[in-house]
């Protein structure tokens, strides 16, 4: 029983990285078009507020997608002084055929702030960061990201500070196995320099990370490098590659993959990752080398209401019997208003050769502010 609950809970208390990656789709191939990051997520800047509106919500009303509803125009608007909130809730509910279990998550709180001038910027949040022991829960008050930036041009940039690689779609559904099995979701923001170039068609994050400074409630252990590049063609699609080298005390790894975002029809678009892993354990050599895909097909039949068919495939460490394992789902994903999301989704997990299988229902509402 305490095995699944702590597999439950690292499942559905992963945050997700606040963007959309899918907005390629709409010709906005770097993420800068509307966040402070390179790399996408938290704060948005005023054009990335008017496009939430435009082109992720169903309804809106003039204004209304600033930060405070535009309560406060000084900052609201402004493009120098970036504020924003970000609330997540999730309920969740597991079963298999030994145990049920069900969850009420607040998953986040977070309150981030910066400062964007021509050529650089700084920024920095404080939250809330829910911590977790079997079926026990506490909180501590902690800084998720900070970081500065500088523009040495238009489409080169460097930043230092503590921030999530980018590695893959970067998607911020970390349910999906490319995410999670591979350790970039949950609490693995790391100290980092990146160096960035974003162009028209052609992206690339080269990375050095250095972990968390012994912090005990980080999942981010490692240090390394990564590498991503990707291509933008026929003004929707897009494809990239991605390579991470990393080790910490226990052992070191190569992981490397293909992905992409492609775009059939104004309502019908997919998202895929596919990955290979080698992983050696230090203390005794051991080799655990294999592969993990995931998958997402994507219909929008109105705008702001996205339905979603998912498959991810994984056996990361074939000298394991359990380390073969699949999941398909479908989902809803629903953008009612400006600030607000609210995803419901089933996933049915199988380990294949135990053939033991478990079915996850959940439902998050989010409300940015």
């Amino acid at each position: 029983m305490k095995i699944l609950s702590v597999v439950f809970i690292l499942i559905l208390i992963l945050p997700k990285a606040y963007s959309y990656s899918e907005l390629s789709r709409h010709g906005y191939v770097n993420c800068t078009t509307c966040h402070l990051s390179p790399s996408g997520g938290s704060l948005l800047t005023p054009y990335g507020r008017e496009l939430s509106k435009a082109a992720l919500s169903t309804w809106g009303t003039k204004s209304e997608q600033y930060f405070a509803y535009n309560a406060f125009p000084a900052i609201s608007k402004s493009e120098r002084i970036l504020v924003g909130a970000y609330i997540r809730g999730l309920q969740a509910y597991k079963t298999d055929s030994t145990a049920n279990e069900a969850r009420a998550i607040l998953m986040q709180v977070d309150l981030d702030a910066a400062y964007n001038g021509p050529n650089w910027a700084i920024t920095g949040s404080l939250g809330r960061q829910e911590l977790r022991k079997g079926l026990e829960s506490d909180s501590r008050i902690f800084s998720r990201r900070h970081y500065g930036i500088y523009r040495i041009s238009p489409n080169n940039q460097i930043r230092a500070g503590k921030f999530l690689k980018f590695y893959g779609l970067n998607d911020p559904n970390h349910q999906m196995y490319v995410r999670r099995l591979l350790n970039f979701g949950f609490d693995t923001e790391s100290y980092n320099f990146e160096y960035s170039y974003q162009g028209e068609s052609i992206s690339t994050f080269a990375t050095a990370f250095f972990g968390n400074f012994k912090d005990p409630f980080s999942f981010a252990k490692e240090e390394g490098v990564s590498f991503s590049a990707s291509y933008f063609f026929y003004d929707k699609q897009k494809l990239g590659l991605s390579i991470l080298r990393a080790s910490d005390d226990t052992s070191k790894r190569t992981v490397s993959g293909l992905w992409g975002i492609f775009s059939y029809h104004p309502q019908f678009f997919s998202m895929h990752e596919f990955d290979l892993q080698y992983k050696s354990i230090k203390n005794n050599s051991q080799k655990q080398n294999g592969f993990v895909t995931s998958n997402r097909l994507n219909y929008e039949p109105l705008k702001g209401l996205i339905s979603f068919l998912s498959y991810d495939l994984a056996n990361l460490n074939p000298a394991v019997i359990s380390s073969k394992k699949s999941a398909y789902g479908a989902g809803l994903q629903v953008f009612p208003r400006p600030h607000f999301e609210v995803v419901t989704a089933w996933q049915k997990e199988e380990i294949i050769k135990l053939k033991a299988k478990s079915d996850l229902y959940s439902l998050m509402v989010h409300f940015y502010l």
